[in-house]
């Protein structure tokens, strides 16, 4: 692993976009230092230091990302290759195979094969060219199939490219979430009930129709009461 040198850094800071926000008054992500990436095995070793946090739809808050890994020609991520926490190998209700995502944001970035996961569909390799990426892992909720979770590596583009329409980039990590419930929960870090009555204009009205996911298979309806969502019983 080495340092990004000084012309090349200057150059991926500007193709990054770092702190820009288009679109929204929030201020920019503070974007850590690029890291020039020499191999397949640089890539992994970057994943090796950072947590593998459960997500799902119900779920709130950043996760763990790596800085901008700027790619020279072309490399080469395969998912048999990913570090699988060992919280997940140990446990019988965690799949022992891992998977990759690809952003549609990515630049010079193609996914290959399948990755044939018991549960869920992801990409056996992604081939990156010439591009400037981050790797976010977590293990995604994926019951009630065989295993609770499955290990996944999703592939970012830069800290602070700019977003797509419906979407916000979140100050605190650098990426876009759509607008609403989405970056409600994974930047704001809020409540899967009070965000489900944030729309993409803003807080919805009071007496709205709303919903949220209890868990990977339970979604609860209910009614916007004092900025949150009230689906009563609901498990």
């Amino acid at each position: 692993m080495r340092r990004l040198p000084a012309v090349l850094l200057s150059a991926a800071l500007l193709a990054a976009g770092c702190g820009d926000d288009v679109g929204t008054t929030a201020p920019g992500p503070e974007c850590p230092e690029p890291v020039a990436v020499a191999s397949a095995e640089d890539l992994v070793d970057q994943l090796s230091v950072l947590l593998w946090e459960g997500v799902g739809a119900y779920s709130s808050g950043v996760l763990p990302i790596t800085p901008d890994l700027v790619i020279i020609g072309t490399i080469a991520l395969d998912a048999s290759a990913l570090p699988v926490t060992n919280d997940c190998l140990t446990r019988s209700d965690c799949s022992p195979q891992a998977g990759l995502i690809l952003n549609f944001a990515v630049a010079g970035a193609v996914g290959e094969g399948d990755a044939n996961l018991v549960c869920g569909d992801s990409y056996a390799r992604i081939l990156l060219t010439d591009t400037t990426v981050r790797l976010r892992p977590y293990l995604r909720d994926t019951h009630p199939c065989t295993f609770n979770s499955t290990p996944m590596v999703e592939v970012l583009p830069a800290c602070g490219t700019a977003c797509g329409e419906g979407q916000r980039m979140c100050p605190v990590d650098g990426v876009c979430y759509a607008a609403g419930a989405g970056y409600c929960q994974a930047c704001e870090g809020g409540t899967k009930e009070a965000c489900a009555c944030q729309g993409p204009e803003g807080p919805m009205e009071e007496g709205a129709s709303c919903s949220y996911w209890q868990s990977g298979d339970v979604r609860c309806d209910g009614t916007c009461r004092d900025g949150a969502c009230d689906a009563g019983s609901c498990p």
